[in-house]
């Protein structure tokens, strides 16, 4: 039997997740917003018409999960979101970081005191030598 307060909650959820507030849910899914705030004050219980539309507009969302709470977690959009987020960040650090040590490698308290040779090699297996005037 549905849990109805179980399945309110696991639709907050999805809302949340989407970042959607009951108005543009039920635009979402193609409902009136009274009929989602009726169920959502736990005044009517969701039809199957309702409950097949969310499935329609949200394929993350697998039956099992959103009727019973039993199922594999359910990626929500937003997660993916929080992803590729932090994995933007995690790259950014890492440009900074390579900036940080290639502006160390630079500096001149970094450099040997005296340099010796410079040596360019080609493609096409020569090289040129380049000594410091003395």
């Amino acid at each position: 039997m549905l849990n109805i307060d179980a399945f309110i909650d696991r639709l907050e959820q999805l809302m949340e997740n989407h970042q959607l507030n009951a108005a543009s849910f039920s635009e979402k899914i193609g409902v009136q917003r009274s009929s989602l705030s009726h169920i959502l004050s736990r005044r009517n219980k969701p039809s199957l018409d309702f409950i097949l539309k969310i499935q329609a507009q949200f394929d993350e969302v697998d039956f099992d999960w959103l009727l019973l709470g039993t199922s594999k977690k359910v990626s929500f959009a937003a997660d993916d979101l929080k992803k590729q987020e932090t994995a933007t960040e995690k790259k950014e650090d890492f440009k900074e970081e390579n900036i940080q040590l290639e502006n160390q490698s630079n500096s001149p308290k970094n450099r040997p005191s005296e340099l010796l040779k410079i040596v360019e090699f080609y493609k096409d297996g020569t090289f040129d030598v380049f000594l410091p005037k003395s």
